[in-house]
């Protein structure tokens, strides 16, 4: 960068400003922003967790030790920390990869009540469904057979709404 004629060497606030530029770290960021209630219960809960955490490991060191000297019959494996540590790294290695897609799941309307209810009340359906196959195998065959399905009150109002579904689901893919 140059300054009254004199190259100067960017600064980390340049850097960052940079950075700004870039779509997905303003995508990353918004999310971020859009879930900050919950990250500040995260690191409040991390924080109190990690604060505590000698008293943590003192109290199951002391259970282990009263299960392994009062059990009767009672044979506890050693413990083995690295493996532990091992796995708790693996973990959270998995949870770091797998932020974008939370990230994506919590921002979805998959996280609607309004959408939990509608898949709750969908698997209501499939499982008394499949309870009624289960008891009565029949199936009406053919068209008039489906015609006469229809009279139905129940399947007329199933069938309707899967075509607002269609029709809804029809608009999206159009827009998009």
């Amino acid at each position: 960068m140059a300054l009254n004629g004199q190259l100067v060497a960017p600064s980390p606030a340049d850097d960052l400003l940079a950075r700004m530029d870039e779509p997905q770290v303003v995508a990353a960021l918004n999310t971020l922003l859009d879930h900050a209630d919950l990250l500040a219960v995260l690191v409040v809960g991390l924080d109190g967790m990690l604060s505590r955490s000698e008293v943590i490991g003192d109290s199951l060191a002391e259970a282990l030790g009263e299960l392994r000297g009062n059990g009767k019959g009672v044979s506890l494996p050693p413990i083995d920390y690295k493996g532990l540590a091992s796995s708790l790294a693996t973990l959270s290695g998995s949870v770091v990869g797998a932020t974008p897609a939370l990230s994506a799941l919590l921002s979805s309307s998959l996280t609607d009540p309004k959408a939990v209810q509608v898949i709750s009340q969908l698997a209501g359906a499939l499982v008394e469904g499949r309870d009624q196959i289960d008891r009565e195998p029949s199936m009406p065959t053919g068209v008039f057979g489906l015609l006469r399905a229809l009279k139905d009150d129940d399947v007329a109002r199933g069938l309707g709404y899967l075509l607002q579904v269609a029709k809804a689901f029809g608009r999206q893919l159009g827009s998009s």
